[in-house]
């Protein structure tokens, strides 16, 4: 019998050289789309069958048989499978829309409409009937597509079957008479963790779209005008937004509109008109004492739909318009002896634009424009010692321009541009970045290339910077490897509406890595790699560390993964930045971490993560551990639960004294301390659906920071720390720079979506942030302090519908 495998496996290898072709069928009678495939046209389709998995065991033939089928008419294009399997073993796993997660069994279809082996769209269906849509550029994957489709799942006696129902306005396609696509069909068996193509897939090469076949002879059709409108109204109760009256409510009833216009077949112009983000999830706030700015995710679903284009090159910061302002225009209006107190919430996002398409030539064009409202502040004089209000951010225009030509051999280059205007005084910024990637014919090896400029224009004079770097290497194969030279010079700065948590470096990297694709011994599959960072400033240009990164992933025979990390610093480094002042550096002594974390099967009823990270610091008692559990328990098909534990303690560290407050003695020096931290991140989050349409997600949070100083220093010329008698008191003999940071959050989140493409979306969220001086409390008792805090609660209601103009098309041509 296992010769016959062999052979087998051996003629899907062979197969897999060249492209599978399927011919799309013409659709003359009404398609109902119930899952049971009993109408005429798919008894005769062609068929695409014989699926090649691409794990566990790259090139064997899925474990179970499927066939797809694709149909159309004037309006939709039409899919339908039939996935064979034992009734008793498919997962019936109820998710959230555009979750289809380890446990879950699904159907996908990816669309490659301009053949450019780059762009695609999914559109997929688990077998539950949960949907799920995204757009793909190579193999990164965004769903936050959610266009209007249907689909339907039916059970039978040898496993399930599907049909969907796509519109031609969900997705794009190039005006010709004659449509040949890219294609592929996808399946996967949850409880084996396996993923089959229709198309051969490889393990080693990344690019999924790349290796699609190609669905042949769809005659006839024209792109439709692609116009929806999608209205909103929502209201609010809020209870504590006003800090002088925590305890008063407040009511608000707003409304808005989401539009989406095709332009032409290839581009879209969406539109946001009097947005409302309020049901937005709490970001996860922490106590940052670190000389950088924090990123946080983007969760609002206009910046992150359809944005590909924008955030190819890293310099679009989605959450610059609207919610996280550049540090350097919060204090760019500040007197030279002002200090910033407070920055009201964010500023109004009045409106905001987005262009994207690609052309027949491949190449794609994205255009995007917002407008902000100014956003108030106010300042501390601590000359006069007078308080004043000011505007932190005026009135301000976001744009960015992106032009991305598809080369051969799926290459790239991309040129892209941000320009931030703002009114006033304030000051003006663009940035623009060139980035490139060439591929060989078998995309074994690549070079790859990127340059930015970025300037801030002011009334009297500019800063210019740069960044520069390059990287070649192998790709694919078992044996991969990649050498880089980056750097940024020290007035480079992308933040007014990119991120970059710090300029000013040179860096030279060199990796090596090792991936067995195939099952060995007890592993399914199990990788490995090293890489050496050598680091120096660019301005001066002096040595700052070099550092060893060493990983090793097993996924284990009973699809239990583990893996171990190795860092080290091979020498002494200098640190430019954690003095906060020009010129400076602390002197970091070596330092070696290592850590281990195991992940069991998650499609057991109950499954555990955990991890462990423990810091040798080579200065006297220096130590860092880190460690986190989380069980994960699927009590139903409907009811999951994940609670998170993570424990950070870092042992007598020492780094720059950040002040909370105003100390009565002011320290002449660079004060630097010897300090305690402990922090605990504490979640829960509960996920109950109701049907594969509606559902209850329920995310508690709860992240406390304990910060105590035990010596302070003077950072000495020659980076070492010099011990000093210093309190650091405010006038009440407390510490100000102790702290007890405490950040509750929960988001309770009904999300009903009733008709394709609209929802009703009903959310409490409740939040407790406070700071104070408890660093000695249990967690026990700082929660018990915490609660008796004013909370911040806000109820609410939105009605999202989904108006699409070929709809009244159809219904006038039917009554015609």
């Amino acid at each position: 019998m296992k010769w016959y495998i062999s052979l087998v496996s051996l003629f899907f290898a062979l197969f897999a050289s060249g492209q599978r072709q399927l011919s799309a069928s013409k659709c003359e009678e009404t398609v109902l789309i119930d899952g049971k495939l009993d109408e005429q046209i798919w008894k005769s389709s062609s068929v695409a069958d014989s699926f090649i998995q691409r794990r566990p065991v790259p090139g064997d033939p899925s474990s179970q048989f499927t066939q797809a089928m694709v149909a159309y008419d004037d309006f939709n294009l039409y899919v339908a499978a039939r996935c064979f399997d034992d009734p008793q073993k498919i997962s019936r796993v109820l998710s959230q829309r555009d979750d289809l997660n380890a446990n879950i069994d699904n159907f996908q279809i990816i669309l490659d409409t301009y053949n450019d082996d780059l762009n695609a769209f999914i559109f997929g269906v688990s077998s539950a009937g949960v949907q799920y849509d995204a757009k793909v550029y190579a193999d990164n994957e965004n769903a936050e597509l959610n266009m209007a489709w249907e689909s339907h799942v039916h059970l039978t006696e040898n496993g399930w079957q599907l049909e969907m129902k796509i519109p031609y306005s969900a997705f794009r396609f190039p005006k010709k008479d004659t449509q040949n696509w890219g294609v592929n069909f996808f399946r996967y068996i949850s409880r084996n963790r396996e993923e089959s193509y229709w198309n051969p897939v490889k393990p080693d090469f990344d690019n999924n779209v790349a290796q699609s076949g190609n669905l042949l002879n769809i005659k006839g059709i024209e792109p439709p005008l692609r116009l929806a409108f999608m209205p909103y109204i929502s209201g609010y109760a809020d209870r504590g937004a006003d800090p002088s009256n925590p305890t008063s409510w407040t009511r608000s009833i707003n409304g808005g509109m989401d539009i989406k216009l095709g332009l032409n077949e290839a581009f879209t112009l969406d539109m946001t008109l009097v947005p409302d983000f309020g049901q937005v999830v709490y970001d996860n706030k922490v106590l940052n004492i670190s000389p950088f700015e924090l990123q946080f995710n983007e969760n609002r679903q206009f910046f992150t739909e359809g944005t590909e284009l924008f955030n190819k090159s890293g310099l679009f910061y989605s959450r610059r318009i609207g919610v996280q302002q550049s540090n350097s225009v919060l204090f760019s209006n500040l007197d030279s002896n002002e200090e910033l107190l407070s920055v009201d919430d964010s500023p109004q996002l009045y409106n905001a634009t987005k262009v994207s398409g690609r052309t027949k030539n491949g190449l794609g064009i994205g255009v995007f424009n917002g407008i902000t409202a100014p956003q108030q502040g106010t300042a501390f004089n601590d000359s006069t010692g007078l308080i004043r209000s000011l505007v932190v951010a005026p009135l301000t225009n976001y744009n960015v321009l992106v032009l991305d030509q598809n080369l051969k051999n799926n290459s790239s280059v991309t040129l892209t541009n941000t320009n931030v205007m703002r009114e006033g005084s304030f000051y003006d910024a663009n940035v623009s970045g060139l980035d490139f990637k060439l591929n060989t014919k078998d995309n074994s090896y690549f070079i790859g290339g990127k340059g930015t400029l970025s300037s801030k224009l002011y009334s009297t004079n500019s800063v210019v910077g740069y960044n520069a770097g390059m990287s070649l290497g192998k790709q694919t194969g078992n044996v991969v490897y990649r050498l880089n030279y980056f750097e940024e010079s020290n007035t480079y700065d992308p933040n007014d509406l990119g991120f970059n948590t710090n300029n000013n470096k040179r860096n030279t990297e060199a990796s090596f890595g090792y991936r067995q694709f195939k099952p060995f011994w007890n592993f399914i599959q199990a990788t490995g790699n090293v890489t050496l960072s050598y680091q120096r400033l660019y301005s001066p240009d002096v040595y700052t560390f070099t550092n060893l990164n060493a990983n090793l992933f097993g996924l284990i025979k009973g699809f239990h993964a583990t893996g171990i990390r190795l860092d080290a610093s091979l020498t002494k480094g200098y640190d430019y930045f954690e003095p906060r002042t020009a010129g400076r550096f602390f002197l970091t002594p070596t330092w070696l971490s290592t850590s281990y974390w195991f992940s069991s099967n998650y499609q057991k009823k109950f499954a555990l993560d955990f991890g462990v990270t423990y810091g040798d610091v080579g200065m006297q008692d220096w130590r860092e551990f880190t460690y986190n559990v989380s069980p994960r328990f699927r009590f139903s098909d409907r009811l999951f639960l994940v609670y998170s534990w993570e424990q950070e303690l870092s042992l007598s560290s020492r780094g720059y004294a950040v002040a909370f407050g105003t100390p009565v003695e002011i320290h002449s020096g660079i004060l630097f301390g010897k300090r305690d931290r402990n922090s605990v991140t504490n979640t829960v989050n509960i996920t109950y659906t109701l049907t594969n349409r509606m559902g209850i997600t329920w995310r508690i949070r709860h992240y406390r920071s304990a910060l105590r100083y035990l010596e302070f220093f003077d950072l000495g010329e020659n980076g070492t720390l010099n011990a000093v008698s210093y309190s650091g008191n405010d006038s009440e003999g407390k510490s100000v720079y102790n702290i007890n940071y405490n950040a509750f959050t929960v988001d309770f989140v009904y999300r009903w979506v009733f008709r394709p493409g609209s929802e009703l979306n009903i959310v409490w969220k409740n939040a407790i942030f406070n700071s104070d001086q408890n660093f000695n409390l249990t967690y026990g008792e700082n929660l018990d302090a915490l609660f008796e805090k004013a909370a911040l609660n806000s109820f609410s209601m939105k009605l999202i519908y989904w108006i699409d103009y070929l709809d009244f098309r159809k219904k006038n041509r039917d009554q015609s």
